[in-house]
């Protein structure tokens, strides 16, 4: 780990985050275009900022950077990352960066198939004044699986529209509930909303049993990552009718275009567009930025996961 300020951190950036870098002390910008090779002064680069495109490229800007101390990665998300760093290579997340539109997304998709615009657009198409009957976000009752920046966006977006909202953690704490109490919770919730990261202890969470105790005509809604739930276990029961879904993320993912899940009736599916809006990069780069600039000053990045 770093311990030491350095009077000049150099550090690989993304050409286009070039005019942020450079507003901050203590960084030694390297610029390089993502989806080319590496350039030469990658040796000497001790971080780098990574787009992470694609596991290739990923292991491309690692092995061009041999000096590296550091990664920063402009997501939240960091699965799949850890084991493909070297070894003592430290990692941190844009978390904080595009919470409140990832919460955004997801409270549109809960409108959705709350008050059920597929199912109204599909007969409006029809020429008929059909309307579907659908709920209120008022006067629901939502349980969040997850208690990070984007889970207390989201509880606050959902409390303004007169919701209830149970934020589930690792551990109880202050306004959040235990994972253990998870069970409990979703037996009366109209909405289940998925905003956990993807770990050893989160894939496969909303399995079978999970879903089952699940109320009639309740929703889950996956902003997280598509393993957390059993595509199995919720194909099962969205075939029956008595669960809804709407989901940004899936497993696999991207979805193919023959999968069932296209087709299930109660079904909102959305191609992981969660941070696509005008900004997210702008975003991301001033935060990245200023872990790096906390990793150049010697002290442990406040978003530093490894």
């Amino acid at each position: 780990m770093n311990t030491a300020p350095s009077a000049s951190l150099p550090v690989l950036v993304p050409r286009q985050a070039l005019p942020q870098a450079a507003c901050h002390a203590g960084l030694e910008p390297i610029p390089y275009d993502v989806g080319c090779p590496m350039p030469s002064a990658a040796v000497a680069a001790r971080a780098l900022l990574s787009l992470v495109r694609t596991p290739q490229e990923f292991q491309a800007e690692l092995a061009s950077a041999p000096a590296l101390e550091y990664v920063q990665v402009v997501t939240a998300g960091f699965d799949g990352l850890p084991q493909r760093l070297p070894a003592g290579v430290g990692l941190g997340t844009a978390r904080g960066a595009n919470g409140q539109i990832v919460a955004e997304l997801a409270l549109g998709l809960l409108i959705a198939s709350l008050r059920c615009f597929a199912e109204a657009g599909r007969e409006g198409r029809r020429g008929r004044l059909a309307r579907p009957m659908g709920q209120s976000v008022f006067g629901s009752v939502i349980v969040v699986l997850g208690a990070g920046d984007l889970a207390v966006q989201f509880r606050s977006r959902a409390l303004a529209c007169g919701a209830t909202v149970h934020l589930v953690g690792r551990t109880a704490r202050a306004g959040v509930h235990g994972i253990d109490q998870a069970p409990d919770l979703i037996t009366e919730a109209d909405a289940v909303v998925v905003m956990v990261p993807l770990d050893s202890t989160t894939r496969g969470l909303v399995d079978q049993e999970f879903l089952a105790r699940m109320k009639d005509g309740a929703v889950l809604v996956n902003v997280g990552r598509g393993p957390v739930v059993s595509t199995p276990a919720l194909v099962a029961e969205l075939r029956r009718g008595r669960l809804r879904a709407a989901l940004d993320v899936t497993d696999p993912e991207p979805l193919p275009g023959d999968h069932e899940l296209w087709d299930l009736p109660g079904v909102i599916i959305t191609p992981h567009i969660g941070g696509s809006v005008r900004g997210f990069f702008d975003r991301a780069y001033a935060v990245c930025l200023d872990q790096l600039a906390q990793f150049a000053r010697g002290q442990r990045p406040s978003n530093r996961v490894i």
